[in-house]
């Protein structure tokens, strides 16, 4: 079997059991969730990417490491992304989880899509006050607001 088609089927099951595990601790409801509800929400989001994912491998008649060439894995974007998480963490507190966010994802697309233009900056935005308004407005849960105050 292709080595995609085992990963994404390592991911399903991967997924499987996260959200198992989440039902277990407790989802709560949208109003007061419980502490299992955001690991079953990435799990099912994990899960909804691993089945697309399966379902390419399938289609494809070349392997990922075909199709992309040499098959080399990338080191340099992995250690930027890395440090991009890393930084995330380190500064969230002091610049505040809006402005963090927007700088991350504005990295990361500028790491992934080099030519994207003011559409990434857009973006990056939509993605960061989404996060807000999940977060912070439906779930009511309290990030931090960094030194602006926002």
């Amino acid at each position: 079997m292709r080595r995609d088609r085992i990963v994404a089927l390592f991911f399903v099951c991967l997924s499987l059991f996260i959200c198992q595990q989440s039902v277990v601790i407790g989802l709560g409801t949208p109003g007061t969730p419980g502490a299992g509800m955001l690991s079953f929400g990435a799990g099912a989001g994990m899960g909804i990417l691993a089945i697309w994912s399966l379902i390419q491998a399938f289609r494809s008649k070349k392997s990922h490491d075909e199709v992309q060439g040499d098959g080399a894995f990338r080191w340099g974007k992995f250690l930027l992304v890395c440090i991009c998480l890393f930084g995330y963490a380190i500064v969230a507190d002091w610049l505040g989880f809006v402005l963090t966010t927007f700088i991350v994802v504005l990295a990361l697309f500028h790491l992934f899509e080099p030519k994207g233009g003011w559409f990434v900056v857009i973006k990056a935005a939509v993605i960061a006050a989404g996060n807000y308004l999940f977060f912070v407005e439906w779930l009511g849960l309290s990030l931090p607001r960094g030194f602006l105050g926002w």
